[in-house]
């Protein structure tokens, strides 16, 4: 608030200042699993995919269409059921889940990375991961995993650095606002893996193998 109070009022600005608001909150419900996480996130989205176009970060910007297809919309029209799911049990992969949605997201990153660099992504090395995170993390939430928290974590620090990159490159006004709410997401990733209701709890937690 203080950025967008002390700068030049642009669309750009107006637009930062409303999609980080929205994403902060939207966090905040989603780790106590509320439904309305779900309005706040299609709002934040679709600013997110403003900044993002705005900043070449092409890939960012699938991200969170991914995001609102996987979640988002979901949430919103199934808000009265939303959460029973989490209710009944968080899910939890084992190693070999891991080890597959680990090297998958490998194997992935180096031809979306040439994908985007042939589209003109201003980063595509670390927005080509941030693509493959947190479509992975998404996937994992619309499955009931827990484990998404984790995912979360990894794709904020990509996305610090993603953001990092381009305010010391200068090629978007939107870098330092965005660094501090994705510092602000990270913190809460950590708040949702370790103490909201998606932690994992070994006497209640139900761990599966990945189908």
């Amino acid at each position: 608030m203080a950025f967008f109070l002390t700068s030049t009022i642009t669309t750009l600005s107006v637009i930062t200042l409303i999609a980080t608001l929205m994403g902060s909150a939207c966090t905040v419900y989603m780790m106590i699993g509320k439904p309305i996480n779900g309005l706040l996130g299609l709002i934040s989205a679709f600013g997110y995919i403003y900044i993002n176009w705005t900043a070449g970060h092409y890939a960012s910007v699938l991200d969170q269409i991914v995001f609102v297809l996987l979640i988002d919309l979901p949430l919103i029209f199934t808000w009265k059921t939303w959460g029973h799911r989490i209710e009944n049990g968080v899910k939890f992969m084992k190693l070999r889940g891991w080890v597959l949605t680990i090297i998958s997201m490998l194997i992935l990153w180096w031809p979306i990375t040439l994908i985007y660099t042939k589209l003109g992504d201003t980063n595509p090395l670390w927005d080509a991961l941030t693509l493959i995170i947190g479509a992975a993390a998404s996937i994992l939430v619309v499955k009931g995993y827990g484990d998404s928290y984790s995912l979360w974590l990894l794709s904020d620090a990509v996305m610090i650095v993603l953001w990092a990159t381009a305010l010391v490159a200068g090629y978007s006004a939107s870098s330092l606002p965005m660094l501090l709410t994705i510092t602000f997401y990270l913190v809460t990733s950590l708040y949702g893996k370790f103490f909201s209701i998606w932690k994992s709890d070994k006497k209640e937690a139900q761990e599966v193998e990945v189908d």
